[in-house]
C-alpha cells in the first residue's frame, strides 16, 4: 500500500446530455465534497478518495438519471484514455 492513508480516485462519468451532467456534478459536490478535475463534452472526471468511491458510484448509478460511471482509476491519465 502507498504511503498516504487517503489515496485519490478518479471517477469517469458519461452523461446523455449536458444538463444532466451539470446538475449531477453539483449534487456530487454537495453530497460528497468531490471536485471535478476535467470535462470534455459529455464526459467528466471527478476526484474523490478511496473511502467515498463506492458510495459515489452507487449514488451515480441509482440516484442520477442520464449519468453513468464509465470507470474508476487511480490516475487521471487512464480515465482520459477511455474518453478518446
Amino acid at each position: 500500500m502507498k504511503g498516504s492513508l487517503y489515496r485519490k480516485r478518479y471517477v469517469l462519468l458519461k452523461a446523455e446530455n449536458d444538463g444532466s451532467l451539470d446538475s449531477g456534478l453539483d449534487q456530487i459536490r454537495l453530497k460528497f465534497g468531490s471536485r471535478m478535475k476535467f470535462r470534455e463534452g459529455a464526459y467528466a472526471i471527478v476526484l474523490t478518495d478511496q473511502f467515498q468511491k463506492d458510495a459515489l458510484c452507487r449514488f451515480v448509478t441509482v440516484g442520477l438519471k442520464g449519468v453513468s460511471v464509465v470507470t474508476v482509476s487511480g490516475t487521471i491519465r487512464k480515465c482520459k484514455k477511455k474518453i478518446s
